[in-house]
């Protein structure tokens, strides 16, 4: 990241001369209530359209009762505590919360598959906790008190999500190997203010954008970039067909592949030298795509 900042910084950059910017983010864990991320949304400009699905129970209790627990009750042995589901009806949901108990070598002495319990009710939201053992008491009891909390808010790894949902309607392009920082066109500028303005109003968020100048270097970069991208694409796009992925594993795959197919006329003032190859990979992502597609639809 550094020394592709290092080039893009050494350039002063006005409206006139700036293909697009270099964009990346950072949110960590917190809470927020759906009122307080609607506000967020409007007041940034990007408005509720942006809104996550409504925070359901059963997801809000699953997530309250994912924690795994573990202590040493003598030396060199341990005990494992982590919830399992029993039952999921459309009247109650029940996670027992296992009780393992290992030594180091990773032999299991016992095993209790109930030494707690925790039990939704669908249709009132209450939550009833049954417990053996002092430690599970605890245990179940956090896991409601977090039950209380979650039914209300929206976590980090669903705003992640959101955040990535807008920037991919911005034609992003990963200039990075490992993800992280992505070039976005000029003319989501707009729209990328707007993004940046949200994210970094999060208490635990950050969020910068910086100017890629119209040079041939930066495109022949975004050009170089944009490329690798679409190989990337194609790639996973095979892979999964290839290894005969499950429906709902592999179209997600496919629709974000659309996404970069379509994406591409987006960077038709920016791309350099000969486009008969990238132009030949997305005519191949296109093609594997659409067959795919109506194969699964079959």
């Amino acid at each position: 990241m550094n020394s592709i900042l290092k080039d893009v910084a050494a350039v002063k950059a006005d409206h006139e001369n700036v293909i697009g910017h270099l964009t990346w983010h950072s949110l960590s864990e917190m809470l927020i209530t759906p009122n307080e991320l609607k506000d967020k949304l409007i007041l940034s400009g990007l408005g509720e359209g942006w809104m996550p699905n409504e925070i359901r129970l059963p997801d809000a209790f699953r997530r309250a009762t994912s924690d795994k627990f573990k202590r040493e009750v003598a030396p060199g042995v341990y005990e494992n505590y982590m919830y399992r589901e029993v039952v999921s009806t459309h009247e109650f949901v029940q996670r027992n919360l296992v009780c393992e108990t290992k030594d180091t070598k990773g032999r299991r002495l016992n095993y209790h598959s109930d030494a707690g319990s925790v039990v939704l009710d669908r249709k009132t939201g209450q939550v009833d906790t049954g417990y053996v053992t002092a430690t599970a008491e605890q245990l179940v009891r956090s896991a409601a008190q977090r039950f209380d909390i979650y039914r209300q808010h929206y976590g980090a790894t669903t705003l992640r999500t959101m955040i990535s949902n807008i920037l991919k309607s911005m034609s992003p392009t990963p200039v990075r190997p490992s993800g992280g920082i992505y070039f976005v066109p000029k003319q989501f500028e707009s729209k990328l203010i707007s993004l940046v303005q949200l994210v970094t109003s999060f208490e635990k968020g950050e969020a910068e954008k910086i100017p890629l100048i119209d040079t041939r270097d930066m495109k022949n970069m975004i050009t170089r970039k944009l490329h690798e991208h679409l190989q990337d694409t194609l790639r996973a796009c095979e892979s999964g067909i290839g290894d005969q992925m499950k429906k709902n594993e592999l179209k997600p795959i496919l629709l974000d592949a659309k996404r970069v197919v379509a994406d591409f006329k987006q960077y038709e003032s920016i791309i350099t030298g000969d486009l008969k190859e990238m132009e030949r990979c997305v005519s191949m992502i296109r093609e594997k795509v659409g067959t795919a597609l109506r194969n699964m639809e079959s």
